[in-house]
């Protein structure tokens, strides 16, 4: 792969999803798109869904960096 391929997927990509992302919300401030509204009903446990990944990657980066 070339060089600009590779930034384009490592920089461009996600800047384009969060460029989409933020037109969406502005052209509809009132209401959320439904994937977004099931993640706000459940606010707590996507937060422990998250630190529980956290420490099971660490783990298992520690154990396979052994």
């Amino acid at each position: 792969m070339s060089t600009a391929t590779t930034l384009f997927l490592a920089l461009g990509l996600p800047l384009l999803v969060v460029l989409a992302f933020t037109v969406l919300l502005l052209r509809h401030p009132d209401r959320l798109p439904p994937l977004l509204q099931r993640f706000t009903r459940r606010e707590a446990m996507l937060w422990n869904i998250g630190i529980g990944l956290l420490i099971a990657l660490s783990a298992l980066r520690y154990l396979l960096g052994r």
